[in-house]
């Protein structure tokens, strides 16, 4: 059975989903960006998490919030869009790039929950109303959360909720672990090539064949901070991480209308590995690799989660 409860996490409520016995948990915080604080699948917390809300306030790595208008860089902070010019703030000053659009920080409202003998879900939503200069383009972005017994599950949506077409990319930016020791983590990554990228992590329109992973590897040393254009063009791909006896598999599904890409982030604590999902690469509003065009009253969705076993 599970259930839903609220809690004070400084001036934020947070919501509580988990079953009666405590072992499967997710806790978040709608209005600031709907950032989970925890994750507990099968006893085990498996998230790299804000501990305080004075350090989410801070919001440094931007740990387990959702990302939108767009994952990753926009060069510059500079687009255009059906032959107009825009410009977002620059805020990731030594790229001289935006990153990940406004979405991480937005106060979300809850829109729905449910709690059954098999699963509880909160669904948060943010009314954008075209308000920013740089993005005046309305619309309507949820996001479902779906806790079951040792399972997670994420539904993104984008609903266009103005006259004109839209320019879309959305993700998350968990950050995975089942210890504070990355480097005696191993990864099995699916078929992938890495995006090429210039001194401003800005693609340079190379691709490389990427088998590191391929094959399940110890994390040790490896840096990694590269996008992966995921080769498997439709279904559902998963992305293996384990330690010791512990496994934890990351799935996204792929294709048109999933996450063809994903993004990988050894931060420099080394004590857990972002795994991001993402509809489109790095600086697709320039460069349309997987950009979503919503048009006028479309609604557009994709799916992510991750499981472990016992």
């Amino acid at each position: 059975m599970f259930q839903i409860k609220t809690e004070a996490f400084g001036e934020y409520e947070a919501y509580l989903l988990s079953d009666t016995t405590g072992a499967h948990q997710l806790k978040l915080v709608p209005a600031f960006g709907a950032c989970v604080i925890d994750l507990q699948l099968n006893g085990q917390a498996v998230l790299d998490t804000y501990k305080t809300p004075r350090e989410m306030g801070i919001n440094r790595w931007a740990k387990n919030v959702l990302l939108y208008p767009f994952p990753n860089r926009l060069k510059n902070g500079q687009y255009e869009w059906d032959g107009q010019a825009y410009a977002f703030p620059v805020n990731d000053v030594p790229t001289d790039n935006a990153l990940h659009g406004f979405g991480t920080e937005q106060e979300m409202e809850v829109a729905g929950s449910e709690a059954t003998a098999d699963y509880a879900q909160v669904r948060c939503r943010f009314d954008y109303d075209g308000a920013l200069e740089y993005y005046p383009f309305p619309f309507r972005f949820e996001a479902a959360f779906t806790l079951r017994s040792g399972a997670l599950e994420v539904e993104l949506s984008v609903e266009n909720t103005g006259a004109s077409a839209l320019p879309f990319g959305m993700g998350w930016h968990p950050y995975f672990r089942l210890s504070e020791d990355l480097a005696n983590h191993h990864l099995h990554l699916p078929p992938c090539e890495m995006i090429g990228v210039n001194a401003a992590m800005i693609p340079t329109g190379k691709r490389y064949e990427y088998t590191t992973f391929s094959q399940p590897r110890r994390i040790g040393s490896e840096v990694l901070d590269n996008c992966f254009a995921l080769q498997q063009q439709e279904g559902r791909i998963e992305i293996v991480l384990t330690h010791a006896d512990q496994e934890l598999r990351y799935w996204q599904e792929v294709g048109e209308s999933g996450f063809p890409y994903v993004q990988l982030f050894t931060p420099p604590h080394r004590t857990c590995l972002a795994i991001e999902p993402m509809t489109c690469n790095i600086d697709a509003f320039n460069n349309g690799e997987g950009l979503i065009r919503v048009e006028s009253g479309e609604r557009r969705a994709a799916v992510f989660g991750v499981d472990k076993k016992v």
